[in-house]
């Protein structure tokens, strides 16, 4: 399996980059000497999070899951539309979009728009410009991360690039689910 690191094109708090080559070691441990070739299995992963887990391992099956739908919506998108979906996005990331009262009107865009392409562009564009990469949404459910003040926000391209390679290259199944509906999924 990789252990140096394929990134994720977005920010996740509490991601599970930094711990990938331990969990790859860990799944290596467990899986029986017959079968060291990840092809033989599913990776079922119940907090999907930034994806650093599945971008880092080379499974012939994943069900990736997470209860944001936003989160889900997105990498749904980005498996549909993939390089016109990437050109879409970029597309926010300009220097006038990179000001607090752009940063405001895309937010409350973002929370009252049903479209699910324009949010999950949005998405990317809140989680890149926005406070630290935080994902938060208040009781009313909006997203409500305050502006992050970069002088010049990353367009991850390149990572959205590889997320949809990855897409095309092993059965990806994304749903939106809790964690306890996906154990229970498996053992049914």
């Amino acid at each position: 399996m990789k252990k140096d690191g394929n990134r994720p094109f977005i920010k996740w708090p509490g991601g599970k980059y930094k711990l990938v080559k331990h969990i790859i070691q860990a799944i290596e441990q467990k899986l029986s000497s017959d079968y060291k070739d990840t092809n033989h299995y599913r990776l079922v992963e119940p907090f999907v999070g930034s994806g650093a887990l599945f971008l880092n391992t080379p499974f012939k099956a994943y069900l990736l899951c997470d209860i944001n739908e936003d989160l889900i919506n997105l990498y749904k998108t980005l498996q549909t539309y993939q390089d016109e979906f990437i050109q879409y996005t970029k597309s926010f990331f300009t220097q006038q979009n990179n000001t607090p009262d752009k940063y405001y009107e895309f937010r409350d865009t973002f929370n009252s728009s049903t479209d699910i392409v324009l949010k999950s562009a949005l998405f990317v564009y809140l989680n890149r410009h926005g406070y630290n990469g935080l994902v938060r949404y208040n009781k009313s459910g909006k997203f409500n991360v305050p502006f992050g003040k970069y002088d010049q926000p990353y367009f991850p391209g390149k990572e959205m690039k590889y997320f949809v390679h990855k897409c095309k290259t092993a059965d990806v199944e994304f749903k939106v689910q809790d964690f306890r509906d996906t154990f229970k999924e498996l053992t049914e």
